[in-house]
């Protein structure tokens, strides 16, 4: 069914993937924001830096977008002349070894059969050779929740590696908000004492998370006012909270559904089932557009959902 709806509704491909696409990055406000912070605290040499957010809220891609825009001519892993980088982007490791052991491997340096010190060493003499000819070090650790005590404090001492004119090695710990509170246990006191710059990406507001939906339809060369009728656009965008990861699902399942029915757009009907098959759809969800909106003015959210429907009002008169 997922492989039927693009050709269905002429678009070029399916426009809201399962993974992260640089392609189609949506600049929101949150993400925008966390990466100007990060930018700003690389620049100003802070040795360690956070970029926290709930599962879905689209870290992995801001984190692929800001390499981007630090090397926009360079591979990941090619060495520039100011910024070698490693991403890593499990850091599920058992042990110091066998994350000195992935950090060497993403600078695609020796790291087999050797000890945890001679790990140790490596690694160092690397980031203070490339410091010592004009390159720092950028490591960057997607799902560092996982990360525990003992390996944090690893990545402490590899940040204590400096000279006069800054650190050798900038560390990017990206992860969902128990990473922070990982970070204040006493025992890491002075890894904490170290985070300069403290990023967070937040789920979309209703408008801008309306406009997320478009701006993939269009990207796919779809038109999103045909595509998606305004009573569908809001419900997908609040039921699902403005969490990308959620509104890529309900957006994909919706479109499977009306291209099996055989309809030429995706309406409150499909929505709502779309969401129900997601486990996403409430009460309030299923009852008439008009209560659902009543409900939403007494949460607070009928101006949102007013910008969210102008949204698709823009679409028609374009």
């Amino acid at each position: 069914m997922g492989t039927i709806y693009p050709t269905h509704f002429h678009l070029r491909q399916r426009p809201f993937p399962a993974t992260p696409d640089l392609a189609r990055y949506y600049p929101a406000t949150s993400h925008e924001r966390a990466i100007a912070r990060l930018l700003d605290g690389l620049a100003d040499g802070e040795g360690v830096l956070t970029l926290t957010g709930a599962p879905g809220t689209g870290k992995t891609l801001l984190c692929h977008c800001l390499l981007e825009r630090l090397a926009p001519t360079k591979p990941l892993r090619q060495q520039g002349n100011a910024l070698n980088i490693a991403f890593l982007t499990n850091s599920r490791a058992g042990s110091r070894a066998g994350l000195l052991q992935a950090i060497l491997y993403d600078l695609s340096l020796p790291y087999e059969g050797r000890s945890e010190q001679e790990l140790r060493l490596a690694l160092t003499d690397y980031l203070l050779r490339g410091f010592e000819a004009g390159r720092g070090t950028l490591l960057v650790l997607d799902e560092a929740q996982h990360l525990t005590p003992d390996l944090l404090e690893e990545l402490r001492l590899l940040g204590n590696l400096e000279a006069r004119s800054g650190k050798a090695l900038q560390v990017i710990l990206v992860g969902q908000p128990a990473l922070l509170e990982t970070l204040r246990h006493p025992e890491l006191t002075a890894l904490w004492q170290r985070v300069a710059v403290r990023a967070e990406v937040e789920p979309l507001p209703l408008q801008e998370a309306a406009d997320y939906l478009l701006h993939h339809l269009r990207v796919a060369g779809g038109r999103p006012e045909r595509l998606f009728a305004d009573e569908a656009l809001e419900l997908l965008c609040r039921q699902t909270g403005g969490v990308p990861r959620l509104l890529n699902q309900a957006a994909h399942q919706a479109l499977c559904l009306a291209a099996e029915a055989g309809t030429a757009q995706v309406d409150a009907e499909a929505a709502l089932e779309a969401l129900a098959l997601l486990g996403l759809a409430n009460e309030e969800a299923s009852e008439n557009l008009d209560q659902a909106g009543d409900a939403a003015e007494s949460a607070g959210f009928e101006e949102e959902a007013v910008s969210c429907r102008l949204i698709l009002a823009s679409e028609h008169a374009g």
